[in-house]
């Protein structure tokens, strides 16, 4: 079979693309950590976006995709607020999705309560420690359940009183790590700062912004 392509004077058309799978994790996450209903658009299709929904309703937060079982593009997410979050009944699983596991220790490393976090064989190999790490550092109690720097682990608050800031500087450009500590720095007593060698994305930044975080960036440093 033989395709043959010719120069075309001009196109036109339409394209739909798709979903950006960072921002949307990001944006569910925000969405139920902020104060009334927040509606999410363009919402990136796939089994990891879907696993941090799953692990947000456990917690208490309503979410509701426009097609749950398919392709979906919009999302509506009743906010709880920081400290909303409620414990839940088991282990929140993340599937695949190492965004969905390492950005909810840093939320979930400021409440009351544990929450134990996990996945499936693969993302159950994946280190861990670069978030476990500094998170320890800020006062938060994690456990490894079945063997050192990996998942599941189990996460909870300091047992009085409130996560401590920190800085931190990854060892390695991160933009999960880095995300991981700055939702754990919402909770924190002090500013919190990680610095970068190099920048990674940065779409925690600018989401945080957009719902009224107070934030720096100076440099390669973000406050």
């Amino acid at each position: 079979m033989e395709a043959v392509v010719r120069p075309a004077k001009r196109l036109k058309g339409t394209l739909t693309v798709p979903g950006d799978k960072s921002i949307s994790h990001r944006a569910l996450m925000l969405g139920a950590l902020a104060q009334g209903t927040s509606v999410v658009r363009g919402l990136a299709p796939g089994r990891d976006v879907r696993s941090t929904a799953r692990c947000l309703r456990a917690l208490g937060v309503p979410v509701a995709l426009a097609n749950d079982n398919s392709d979906h593009d919009v999302a509506v997410v009743e906010g709880r607020g920081l400290y909303g979050l409620r414990a839940p009944q088991g282990p929140l699983d993340a599937g695949n999705s190492g965004t969905t596991l390492r950005l909810l220790a840093g939320i979930l490393a400021g409440q009351p309560f544990a929450s134990v976090l996990t996945g499936d064989a693969s993302l159950r190999r994946r280190p861990m420690a670069r978030i476990a790490e500094p998170l320890r550092r800020m006062g938060a109690l994690i456990d490894y359940l079945e063997g050192e720097g990996r998942a599941p682990l189990r996460v909870r608050g300091p047992s009085e009183g409130r996560l401590r800031a920190i800085e931190h500087e990854p060892p390695v450009p991160s933009a999960q790590v880095k995300s991981c500590v700055l939702l754990a720095g919402l909770y924190a007593e002090g500013v919190t700062v990680v610095r970068e060698s190099s920048p990674t994305r940065d779409h925690t930044e600018r989401l945080l912004a957009r719902l009224g975080a107070p934030l720096e960036l100076d440099g390669l440093g973000l406050e």
